[in-house]
């Protein structure tokens, strides 16, 4: 067998290479290591741009939401600014023919004028008073800030005599609302400071072609401010007794509300008075469609006669269906009379004027 034979030189290379190999990985490491800060600079330098990156982005973030904000802002100021007037003083005024009475109007009369607006308009209220008292005002059932319906104060609502205050606040809920004062509001109701208030929706479409407002109220009768007259102009004198009223007005002085054949009516009801009065109307059925605020989108009723107590409204609607002269009344004696006596109190023809033979004069 041949033996193989190694040289020494051969022994001598491959010792080097054994001895030399940690010497060249050492310096990897060490190159390695050399190149390490480096490497946390550009990691350094990297997260410097994103932050800043992400800041510019953030603050494009903000101009567009200011943009958005002013596109907002712009839309809401080119919606109709509605301006109200209203002045508080004592004027004369006739509950029914031979009954005048001494109250407290809003513009000469009671109730206040009605209040329209659309939803989103912004809303200027400023209230004179020229009364010998102290008056404030409140939107019943809307939810508004402190400085608008709050507790009224001296500079904050509370208007004294002579002076004059202005409340501004966006009619953002659609809904029948009434306004009164909210100092000594009983003695300045009783004697006539109400209204109603109206916020229409703007995109929703309406479901009736004809809106009555009415206003429920009452008078004591019987006291210095009402003493009703007998033909030869004596006042006649007797028990003091409420006498209940709509938009300011005893039967047979109440206009009539008049209605077309196939219309859709909404009658918007709003109990001023301090009794609860059962509404009917004979001929039709009334659907409720919203009270106190409730959303439309709720179940409805339909019902023959509706109850509204003191302080409540209600939206009701029908359809003139039924051609003819009928009655819209109280159903308490007491309420749709005048102590008794017919026409008086809480009376009201509905008719179809355009049906022959159907009108009422």
């Amino acid at each position: 067998m041949r033996k193989r034979t190694v040289s020494n030189s051969t022994l001598l290379a491959v010792a080097a290479s054994s001895l030399l190999s940690p010497l060249v990985t050492g310096a990897a490491e060490i190159d390695d290591a050399a190149d390490l800060p480096t490497q946390q600079m550009q990691e350094k330098n990297e997260l410097h741009d994103m932050r800043r990156e992400m800041n510019s982005i953030r603050s494009n973030m903000q101009d567009a939401l200011q943009q958005m904000q002013h596109v907002g802002a712009d839309v809401q100021a080119r919606r109709q600014m509605k301006e109200v007037q209203l002045q508080c003083k004592e004027a004369a005024w006739e509950l029914c023919p031979g009954r005048t009475v001494s109250a407290l109007t809003y513009n000469s009369k009671t109730p206040g004028p009605d209040i329209r607006v659309q939803e989103g308009d912004r809303v200027q209220v400023t209230v004179q008073n020229q009364m010998k008292i102290s008056t404030s005002l409140y939107f019943h059932g809307m939810i508004l800030p402190q400085s608008v319906s709050g507790l009224p104060r001296k500079g904050g609502g509370l208007i004294a005599p002579g002076e004059s205050y202005t409340f501004e606040f966006v009619a953002s809920n659609p809904g029948t609302y009434w306004y009164h004062p909210q100092v000594t509001h009983a003695e300045q109701m009783s004697r006539g400071l109400y209204g109603a208030m109206i916020v229409e929706p703007r995109s929703v479409p309406k479901t009736w072609e004809r809106d009555y407002v009415l206003l429920l109220g009452q008078w004591n009768v019987g006291d210095k401010n009402a003493a009703r007259v007998d033909a030869t102009g004596k006042p006649i004198v007797g028990k003091s007794y409420p006498l209940l009223l709509a938009n300011g007005k005893s039967a047979p002085a109440i206009p009539p509300l008049e209605v077309k054949r196939g219309e859709r009516v909404r009658l918007r009801v709003v109990n001023a008075s301090s009794q609860s009065c059962p509404l009917t109307m004979t001929g039709h059925r009334f659907e409720v469609v919203a009270t106190n605020g409730s959303e439309s989108t709720e179940p409805h009723t339909v019902r023959d006669t509706v109850t509204v107590n003191p302080g409540e409204r209600m939206d009701l609607e029908f359809t003139a269906d039924n051609p003819g002269v009928w009655a819209l009344s109280s159903m308490v004696p007491s309420q749709s009379s005048d102590n008794g006596v017919f026409p008086g109190g809480l009376a009201i023809v509905v008719r179809y004027p355009d049906d022959v033979g159907n009108s009422v004069r």
